[in-house]
């Protein structure tokens, strides 16, 4: 019988906001810079609504991040 891990991934707000205040970032500041709204932004991080590839695209470019990181997408290894 195989051994299943189960890996807790934070959630993609969770890891939107780990990401935007580990560059030291306001809410406000990263709207600006990433030219989404305010108000979009922070329903994204309280996981209120999802945000489009192409918005996610934006605030991904201004972290220097892929959107992969950015939404705390981890890659498991090959299955066995």
């Amino acid at each position: 019988m195989l051994n299943k891990q189960r890996i807790q991934l934070d959630t993609r707000g969770a890891a939107m906001t780990r990401a935007r205040m580990k560059e030291g970032l306001s809410q406000l500041e990263l709207a600006q810079l990433a030219g989404v709204s305010l108000t979009s932004l922070a329903r994204w991080e309280r996981d209120e609504t999802n945000a489009s590839i192409s918005s996610l695209e934006l605030v991904a470019d201004v972290l220097g991040i892929s959107i992969d990181e950015y939404v705390g997408h981890k890659v498991r290894g090959p299955r066995k």
